[in-house]
């Protein structure tokens, strides 16, 4: 880890040099230019504006590797300040709709298993609506329905943190 972050310092320091060297060449073309003809210092404009987006590249460049470093200086902080020791628990972003979020909260609610019928009672959602959710829900691998005769049952397999 301290060589990742030792190699990334001296990219910055890189980057800081040739920006600055790239900003003095601007800068000499533009003093070199003024005695010239217009045409030649159309030329030297143009020239200059790109040097210039060069440098705002290298500069962005340079904030994307510092917010790189200090996120992975916090997801460090968050895994080793973990008090048990067992492995970190893997993280899985999902994004969920209003109506999922609700479905969820129900099941949270009911132990993480309740019938679809049930389900459907106690978030006052349609049929068909109902379906369309835990289908998108099975697909986030969020819970998984099981057919027992003609009701299915609706279970929570991950815990969804808010």
């Amino acid at each position: 880890m301290a060589d990742v972050l030792r190699s990334k310092k001296g990219l910055d320091i890189i980057l800081v040099i040739l920006s600055i060297a790239i900003l003095s060449m601007a800068l000499w073309t533009w003093v070199t230019a003024l005695p010239v003809a217009q045409d030649v210092v159309f030329l030297a404009t143009t020239v200059a504006l790109v040097i210039s987006l060069v440098l705002i590249v290298n500069v962005s460049i340079l904030v994307i590797l510092r917010l790189q470093k200090r996120v992975s200086h916090l997801e460090t902080l968050v895994i080793g300040s973990s008090t048990d020791n067992a492995a970190p628990e893997r993280v899985v972003v999902v994004t969920l709709n209003n109506t999922e979020r609700r479905i969820i909260n129900q099941l949270e609610e009911n132990g993480g298993q309740m019938t679809q019928d049930d389900l459907r009672r106690a978030t006052a959602l349609s049929k068909s609506t109902l379906s369309v959710s835990l289908t998108a829900l099975e697909r986030k691998s969020l819970i998984s329905r099981a057919e027992s005769g003609r009701t299915k049952t609706v279970v929570l397999k991950q815990r969804v943190a808010r």
